[in-house]
Formats: C-alpha cells, sequence, structure tokens
C-alpha cells in the first residue's frame, strides 16, 4: 500500500512540472480584445511580460511614386509603449489592392523603401511588433495603395494639328508635343527649339509656335511621368519658307525655230534663298496685236515647268502675234510676282 501511494506522488508531481513548462514556453496566444497576436517563447524569461495590447501606426501616408519603379512609405509611430528592455519593428506588407499581403520587409525607422518585382498598383499595410522576451504583433494599420512605375511616357508630336511632315510650310507652324503614361501618368513635357534653353511645362502635352524662315528648324522634345521617369530625347525637323521667290529676268520671245508654228521664250533664272525654285509658271495670250497687263485674265493659256530657262510655247496659229510672262514657285509653293512681258511676237 505504501508503494502505491508513491508512485502516485510521483505522477502529481510530473504531471505539476509538465505545466510549468509548458507555461514558460507558450507556443503562442491570441487576445480577442486587443487583436495583437504574439508568441512568448524566450531564453530570458525575466524580460517576459506575459500580454501585451500592441496597436498598428497611428497613421500611413501616401505612398509616394518615384523613378525606377520605387515606392517610398511613410507612417507615424504605433502609440504602443515597447517599455524598458524590449524592441519596437515595424513589419512592411504589399499586396493586391485587397490582399492578401505577404511581408516585404523590417524596419524600426518610420519609412520604407519598397521596389515592387513589377510595374502595377499594390497596397500596404503595416504592422508594429515588439520585442524581448517574446513577441507581439498588432493588426494591420490602415492599408494605403502605392503605384510603381518604371515605364517611361511615350512621346508624339503634331505641326497644325495633323502629323507633322517632311515637306515644307509657308507660315508660322504650331506645334504640339504630348506623353501619355500608363502608371503614374505624365508630370511634364520639356522641349526647345534650335538648341535653345529647355522649357518644361507641367502636365500632359505643350503647344508652342516654331517661326522663320529656316531650311532646318530643330524641335527636341522629351517627357517625365509623376514618378520621375524620363522618356529618351526625341528630335523633329520643320522647314518653312513663308517668303515668296524671286522674279526671272531678261525674258525674251522670238518666232520658233523648230518644226510647227511656235514661239520661243528665253529667260535668266530666278532664285530663291530657303526650298529653292521648282519651277515656273508660263503664261500667253491669244493673238493680239498689244500686250495686256500682266494676269491671269488677259493670259488665259498656262503651262508648268521645271527650273530651266528657256521654253517653246507650240501650238499658235501661223502669222499671229502673242504675249507672255512667266511666275517664278519655290519649292514650299510660294509664287513669286509677275515677270515683266514679253510679246507681241509673230508664231513661226
Amino acid at each position: 500500500m505504501a508503494g502505491t501511494r508513491r508512485h502516485r506522488d510521483g505522477e502529481r508531481v510530473l504531471a505539476i512540472a509538465l505545466t510549468l513548462f509548458v507555461t514558460v514556453a507558450v507556443a503562442g496566444i491570441w487576445s480577442a480584445d486587443t487583436g495583437a497576436s504574439f508568441t512568448a517563447s524566450s531564453t530570458n524569461p525575466g524580460n517576459d511580460v506575459g500580454t501585451l495590447a500592441v496597436q498598428p501606426p497611428a497613421a500611413q501616408s501616401a505612398p509616394v511614386s518615384v523613378a525606377g519603379g520605387v515606392v517610398n512609405l511613410s507612417w507615424t509611430a504605433t502609440p504602443t509603449a515597447p517599455g524598458v528592455g524590449h524592441t519596437l519593428a515595424y513589419l512592411v506588407l504589399r499586396g493586391p489592392v485587397g490582399g492578401p499581403y505577404t511581408q516585404v520587409g523590417t524596419t524600426s525607422a518610420l519609412s520604407y523603401t519598397d521596389t515592387p518585382p513589377a510595374d502595377g498598383t499594390y497596397e500596404y499595410v503595416i504592422r508594429a511588433q515588439v520585442a524581448g522576451g517574446g513577441s507581439f504583433t498588432s493588426a494591420n494599420g490602415a492599408a494605403r495603395t502605392g503605384v510603381s512605375d518604371a515605364t517611361a511616357p511615350s512621346m508624339s508630336i503634331t505641326c497644325d494639328g495633323v502629323a507633322c511632315g517632311a515637306g515644307w510650310y509657308t507660315a508660322p507652324v504650331s506645334v504640339r508635343v504630348s506623353g501619355s503614361d500608363a502608371g503614374t501618368g505624365m508630370g511634364s513635357v520639356t522641349r526647345g527649339i534650335d538648341g535653345g534653353s529647355a522649357t518644361s511645362t507641367a502636365g500632359a502635352s505643350a503647344t508652342f509656335t516654331v517661326s522663320g524662315d529656316s531650311a532646318g528648324h530643330t524641335v527636341q522634345y522629351y517627357g517625365t511621368d509623376a514618378a520621375g521617369n524620363a522618356s529618351g530625347p526625341a528630335t523633329r525637323t520643320i522647314r518653312i519658307d513663308a517668303a515668296a521667290p524671286g522674279i526671272v529676268s531678261g525674258l525674251s520671245s522670238v518666232p520658233g525655230s523648230g518644226a510647227g508654228i511656235a514661239i520661243d521664250l528665253s529667260w535668266t533664272a530666278a532664285t530663291d534663298a530657303t526650298s529653292g525654285v521648282q519651277g515656273y509658271e508660263v503664261r500667253w495670250t491669244g493673238p493680239v496685236t498689244t500686250c495686256p497687263a500682266a494676269s491671269p485674265a488677259g493670259y488665259p493659256n498656262s503651262a508648268a515647268i521645271g527650273a530651266v530657262t528657256s521654253y517653246t510655247i507650240g501650238g499658235l496659229a501661223k502669222t499671229a502675234s502673242y504675249c507672255a510672262y512667266l511666275v517664278t514657285i519655290d519649292n514650299a509653293g510660294n509664287r513669286g510676282a509677275n515677270s515683266a512681258v514679253t510679246g507681241p511676237t509673230k508664231a513661226k
């Protein structure tokens, strides 16, 4: 009988020791009142606080997107004081909008720099964690949305409301440089003309005027998105010639020397300082006895010719007399003044 009592007493002692061991090495505790989860196994039982209601950060600021896809986070401190012998850290969690979230970093500061693996919109939550004699973690703080944007904007340019052409313009050109960005949106458009100082305009587009005769105005431009990503510089050449070409000189006419009834014209070439001479418009009368003033009405017949210095008007009436004049046309399409009239000259 004495042996049986000793055996039962030994079982009670073993059960009490096991209970004490489990109490010291708590594997996980949840407080429904505080919403804080924590573990409390410790190699320093003297530092063990048992339970601690840890609150998340008081507020998280709006994430700030910067170049290269970086998202800068910041928040205000948790109201929870860690106490003597304990440390405070913040867990940063990232996920799609609405979660679920995955921890991406830990910091003791009130800010964190995150670089997500791809462009897109993400949601962030911050937790506070107190450690020392166990670790005690708050629930998620309020979620905030941030955009990772490592892609530069795409740019376009128009002239007078349509795609810029390679040809000549005959008046000042209204140029519009525009950008689009699918991430953080456009921040600014920067442009310069002919190597001059650059001008930046906030927003998605900038409209400005390019003027003055030139065979090669150069517009340089690029765009920057709201995160700071800049597109590569681009250029567009704009050619303007708003000035009329010169007038031919020395226009003369003689009876035709070849086959058929004709008059031969010759002249000294006109010039154009910017786009160059494309050719001429030759105009002549019907049979006349005197030459009228140069005008399309008085000279109803015409022919467009290249940049030559002679021309034969054929198909005329034998022995009838004709008058003629020329108009210079440059490569931009500008028309010069009427030349002096030649004639009347008898066809032959």
